[in-house]
């Protein structure tokens, strides 16, 4: 026989342990579902070897939410051999369910891709154009692998037959550059860059630039949406002579009344990547902009660069809940990075990813899904309302067994 006991922390939220006995079988793998089986169109989350005496546990962390439409764990037990398994479903508790949580009527969403890496063959970036949901695209650096000029022309072309419609607004990442110190570095992107703005600004966007960089800032009804330039001549992360820190601490001060900033960056902050919070940090000026940032609340900085998996146990995305500033590292259109300490896994939690967000008055969700099958992961899902967060919600102080 087969049981599942649930413990979750906060209602909505997925963390907390799932405790399975199932004795005479190897391997338990956990999906939401409903009644009737699993929820399409979601992955598993948890893929849990049972030991000889039938046990297996499971802890769930970092913030991950429990699906809107969720209202039972599915559990799939495969025996020895795996030559055949048993499913069972198991209600989750009423009081943790996530009906409550609601997006205001008057809510912003947005598609954001990083880490592309267009060579010379665009299927791939073909493949994720055509998976974004929403009208406005953010592209988060890595656009290109080498910084040549065709091969943002050949992105262009790529919009132009697949999105033509949409509204992009780019970054720039290190590849995006070209590699050597005296060839003009940036020059190539410049240009990309001035093309999507002035497509975006035809549409009715005002776009205000920076003069010192190619920083620049447009505000979408009570959204300010701020894109910094983080990589310079020869590929280096750095902030020029730190004006466009300054820049941004002022623009944030004079932005004050808006909603909700954010701020598109490639590569994230030390302090607040879940799977790489110690060492040296990617950004030149790394202190520096994290003091201007924490000067303020409700931002959501996105970031990519590290083509870390959303799969992996400590997740993606971390919390000032003091000031509400939300950090996520949004994986990459390319396979992403997981290491074999997750234990047991399948091979699409390596798949390049789609992120997408919903951003109401006081609520945020964080959708990301796989490119290449269109599976929405549960452990790049979350649902978090700003009003709500607490000290106890920190997603790195729950430990992963």
């Amino acid at each position: 026989m087969i049981k599942l006991q649930i413990k979750l922390i906060s209602p909505g939220c997925a963390d907390g342990h799932y405790i399975i006995k199932a004795k005479g079988f190897i391997l338990a793998v956990l999906n939401w579902g409903n009644k009737n089986g699993c929820l399409e169109d979601w992955g598993a989350f948890a893929y849990v070897p049972i030991d000889p005496v039938g046990n297996g546990d499971f802890c769930f962390c970092g913030l991950r939410g429990i699906p809107k439409e969720a209202t039972h764990v599915c559990v799939r037990c495969f025996f020895p051999d795996f030559s055949s398994y048993e499913d069972v479903i198991f209600a989750i508790p009423e009081k943790y369910l996530n009906n409550n949580f609601c997006i205001s009527k008057y809510s912003h969403k947005f598609s954001i891709l990083t880490d592309l890496h267009l060579s010379s063959k665009p299927w791939r970036i073909k493949q994720a154009l055509g998976a974004t949901k929403n009208e406005i695209i953010f592209l988060l650096g890595d656009s290109t692998n080498d910084g040549l000029m065709e091969q943002f022309e050949l992105f262009e072309e790529c919009i132009d037959e697949v999105v033509p419609e949409k509204i992009f607004f780019p970054v720039i990442g290190n590849h995006d550059v070209l590699h050597a110190i005296d060839s003009g570095g940036c020059e190539n992107y410049a240009e990309f860059q001035r093309h999507m703005l002035t497509m975006a600004a035809r549409n009715g966007l005002s776009i205000l630039h920076n003069e010192d960089s190619l920083a620049y800032s447009v505000q979408i009804e009570n959204i300010d949406i701020i894109g910094l330039q983080s990589v310079i001549s020869g590929r280096k992360f750095s902030f020029p002579e730190g004006k466009q820190i300054l820049w941004l601490n002022e623009h944030l001060r004079l932005q004050q009344k808006s909603s909700m900033h954010l701020v598109l960056c490639h590569a994230s902050l030390l302090a607040h990547n879940p799977n790489r919070n110690t060492g040296n940090p990617y950004l030149g000026k790394n202190k520096m902009l994290q003091e201007v940032i924490d000067n303020y609340e409700n931002i959501i900085f996105l970031s990519g660069h590290t083509h870390m998996s959303p799969n992996t146990q400590a997740g993606n995305l971390d919390i000032d809940n003091v000031r509400h500033n939300i950090y996520v590292d949004c994986g990459s259109v390319v396979d992403t990075n997981i290491t074999k300490d997750n234990g047991i896994m399948p091979n699409d939690w390596n798949d390049g990813c789609i992120t997408e967000i919903t951003i109401g008055e006081n609520e945020i969700e964080v959708c990301i899904s796989s490119i290449k099958t269109g599976t929405k992961f549960p452990r790049g899902y979350y649902c978090l309302n700003l009003k709500n967060l607490t000290p106890a919600t920190k997603s790195h102080q729950y430990k992963v067994t």
